[in-house]
């Protein structure tokens, strides 16, 4: 069987990049409700928000939380408070808060009816 130097070549890159690639451990809920605290005086303790002007997290979705944690951490996205909170954070860290606020389960009613705490 007769191989080619870029095929060849393009395992070699790819065995090598996965080599050194960081391994993060899978993303945690659990984890991510244990560091949540420094998000509760916005976002809420259940990640419903404390103010009309801050955005509710629970019930996100997972990927849409990460993707603007990391923009907020990268500077992407600009908002000075979201900045520096995101910014000692770690990937592992991001991904465990989004994986948490996701996993907060909601419910949603008419407009007016249901209390975003209670359900009821």
């Amino acid at each position: 069987m007769r191989t080619s130097f870029a095929g060849t070549f393009g395992l070699l890159v790819c065995g090598a990049l996965g080599a050194v690639a960081p391994a993060y451990a899978a993303p945690s809920a659990k984890a991510g409700a244990a560091i949540s605290a420094q998000c509760a005086a916005c976002h809420g303790n259940n990640g419903i928000a404390v103010a009309t002007n801050m955005p509710n997290l629970a019930g996100q979705n997972y990927a849409y939380l990460l993707s603007q944690l990391e923009a907020y951490k990268n500077g992407t996205r600009k908002n000075p408070l979201m900045n520096e909170m995101a910014k000692p954070l770690s990937q592992q860290q991001m991904q465990d808060l989004a994986a948490y606020f996701a996993s907060i389960p909601i419910r949603v009613g008419p407009p007016g009816r249901m209390h975003p705490r209670t359900g009821r």
